[in-house]
């Protein structure tokens, strides 16, 4: 016989026994990011009792904006930030607790004939190879010449970057996009990266919520029970669900959804332990080992021009770019992401800012003053060790497979374990939403003595 929940056996302290049935107890939520408040939200709109618990200070997870006085109602935002038109769920979930989006921004310009995303962005976007800014025209030339080797030059399903750009064999100039490019895409070095992020179909068209992501996530927050600053170290998965955090804490659960990243997840001790399938996969997955510098100038108007779309380079920095729209006459913020054999550079702050600042000025024609700055380093960060995690292309479903498989009473969610959209804003909460669906169909399966207890009490 199926229903709701199943009960357990208490003692109250006279000698006698209570009835407790885990209907009555909360979800509990592990992770206050994008998927674990997205899932929140959706158990907490359909009547169910939540209680998220978050191992940092703060909300957010990997959509974190940086603590910095820019002045001006300026801000930016140090993790996730951009939308695209496929962001279905993000879009929504926008809509319905009243997030703004920003007007679009196009970095990509797609045609009919391409045959690549390469030649869409090489359209919109600057480039810098070496110490030179390519000329339209010479971004032109190496539009072609990414065309005509893709047609002669497929690309295989698994194949790395690096290896698609000697196979076909590319000019200096065409393989230095190419690696600026995938850099962008994945913040993973060519060596790293699978060639699919050059062949996907993205739009080139994105959009930012008013306010940084951070705005989302508060929307989303709003009205839960978040406990924060107290990690999660035991789930203790039998019929009765039982979360402890490292003060001592815990909590009785109807269900755990886990939404951590994959990395966080192997420091929860869950008894008994989890399928070594899905150990070993969370373990094995490479991590984007990034982060971003930013920092704001003086010369807002001459700034936002030169970086009206993205800067992609071969250098140090791969990407930067203005994003968040100021008035004419005020600084502008520029964000730049460092990430693979350059990440040492985020653990030193002065080289990196010059690093930036050389950038500016080459970009914009003039020298530049620094009023500010900000550096956050996801590869440094204990709780996410990376800025995102993309497995390949061709193992994407079988990952997200077993690593968003239930086993119960514990759901799984990340943007890791969604197939299409991994590693994005979107993955993470389509992978809240379907938790929570999980969540809400399931109905245990207990021992009709049970029901015989719960008649008696009623």
């Amino acid at each position: 016989m199926r229903t709701r929940g199943s009960g357990r056996r208490e003692h109250d302290g006279g000698g006698k026994h209570t009835v407790r049935f885990l209907e009555d107890a909360p979800a509990v939520v592990i992770g206050a990011g994008l998927a674990g408040l997205t899932a929140a939200w959706k158990l907490r709109r359909e009547g169910r009792e939540v209680v998220v618990l978050e191992a940092s200070d703060r909300i957010g997870g990997r959509a974190i904006q940086s603590a910095v006085e820019w002045g001006g109602g300026q801000y930016a935002d140090l993790g996730g930030e951009l939308i695209d038109d496929s962001y279905h769920a993000v879009r929504a979930l926008c809509a319905e607790v009243g997030v703004e989006l920003l007007a679009p921004q196009r970095y990509g310009a797609p045609q009919d004939g391409d045959e690549s995303l390469m030649e869409a962005y090489l359209r919109v976007n600057r480039f810098v190879v070496g110490d030179r800014v390519l000329s339209q025209d010479a971004r032109d030339e190496i539009g072609a010449e990414l065309r005509a080797a893709a047609i002669a030059h497929p690309s295989a399903s698994g194949e790395i970057v690096e290896q698609w750009i000697r196979r076909a064999r590319l000019s200096g100039r065409a393989a230095a996009v190419t690696r600026a490019l995938a850099r962008l895409f994945a913040q993973l070095d060519p060596w790293d990266c699978d060639v699919h992020f050059l062949f996907s179909a993205q739009r080139g068209t994105f959009q930012r919520c008013r306010g940084g992501t951070l705005s989302l996530l508060r929307a989303l927050a709003e009205g839960l029970d978040v406990r924060l600053g107290d990690p999660v170290v035991r789930v203790r998965r039998t019929r009765n669900a039982t979360v402890t955090t490292a003060s001592g804490k815990e909590f009785a659960a109807s269900s755990v959804l886990c939404a951590v990243g994959p990395y966080a997840v192997s420091t929860i001790g869950f008894d008994p332990p989890l399928s070594d399938d899905r150990v070993m996969t969370a373990t094995s997955l490479l991590p984007a080992m990034a982060g971003k510098v930013i920092a704001q100038y003086a010369q807002g108007d001459a700034v936002r021009e030169a970086f009206e779309a993205l800067v992609c380079t071969d250098g140090a920095i791969n990407t930067a770019w203005v994003s968040v729209p100021g008035e004419p006459g005020t600084p502008a913020i520029v964000t730049a992401f460092i990430a693979g054999a350059e990440r040492g550079l985020l653990a030193d702050p002065p080289a990196a800012y010059s690093r930036l600042d050389e950038l500016v000025e080459l970009v914009v024609g003039q020298p530049v003053t620094r009023l500010r700055g900000d550096i956050k380093n996801w590869w440094a960060d204990p709780l996410h060790l990376g800025v995102t995690v993309a497995p390949p292309e061709s193992a994407r479903a079988e990952v997200a497979g077993i690593l968003g498989g239930e086993e119960p009473p514990v759901h799984f969610a990340g943007d890791y374990t969604d197939a299409p959209m991994c590693g994005t804003l979107e993955g993470a909460a389509r992978s809240g939403l379907r938790a929570a669906g999980e969540i809400l169909r399931t109905a245990e399966i207990f021992h009709t003595s049970y029901v015989t207890e719960r008649l008696s009490h009623s």
